[in-house]
């Protein structure tokens, strides 16, 4: 979780050894927080997400957005294989933009899966950043026991758009046009990868300024 709605600050996780088991509306078995990175900036839309396996492998992954929330974000990614004891944090940016709602899933042999919602300033002749007719794409990698600095080889799941941004967006600053309707799962043998998520069909019949949405799923082997 973020340690308080506010521009800067950390991204803690707490642990428990009893699986979460019976802490009612107090601390129970949760351990004391850690942090596991900084935040710097408080951006309009997203969260940490965490993911565990059985062998102890604990991710958090989270965007930030030091340039405003319509600026170049970061992404970034804390990982511990040892119960959440010792903690590696390392920034995995894969574009110069936004990279939203990001998620992770790891397997059994510690193959971790990412994916996020993307939206590239330098990949089209548009001038400018968050402008009018940049598109939104679903990003996705995955690796086998990544340390830190290693790179992730993100590429583009879904070759469709899944939305392209509006003048009404672009003037108001908003990038809430694909919603956090977003998971990423490993197969049990640990071969393949698959998304949901979400892509826009055009405007909705009654709301101002609203979609109409697909719920999508993607799968994708993994050779890691």
């Amino acid at each position: 979780q973020e340690n308080a709605d506010s521009s800067t600050g950390t991204v803690q996780v707490r642990i428990s050894d009893q699986y979460g088991r019976g802490t009612g509306f107090t601390d129970g078995t949760w351990a004391q927080p850690v942090s596991v990175g900084d935040r710097n900036g408080n951006c309009p839309e997203g969260y940490p997400v965490v993911n565990t396996n059985e062998n102890g492998t604990v991710a958090v992954v989270w965007g930030d957005c030091p340039n405003g929330g319509t600026g170049p974000w970061d992404l970034k990614l804390a990982l511990s294989y040892d119960h959440g004891t010792n903690w590696s944090t390392w920034n995995i940016s894969h574009i110069n933009g936004i990279q939203m709602y990001p998620f992770v899933s790891i397997s059994e042999d510690n193959v971790v899966a990412l994916a996020f919602y993307g939206l590239d300033f330098d990949d089209g002749d548009l001038e400018g950043d968050y402008v009018v007719g940049e598109e939104w794409y679903l990003y996705a990698a995955a690796l086998r026991e990544p340390q830190e600095g290693d790179l992730w080889d993100f590429t583009i799941a879904d070759p469709e758009p899944l939305h392209i941004v509006t003048e009404y967006e672009a003037a108001e600053g908003d990038v809430h046009a694909l919603h956090d309707f977003f998971e990423t799962v490993i197969s049990p043998d640990g071969t393949w990868m698959g998304i949901a998520y979400q892509q826009n069909i055009g405007s909705h019949p009654f709301e101002d300024n609203e979609e109409q949405r697909y719920i999508k799923f993607v799968r994708g082997n993994l050779s890691v």
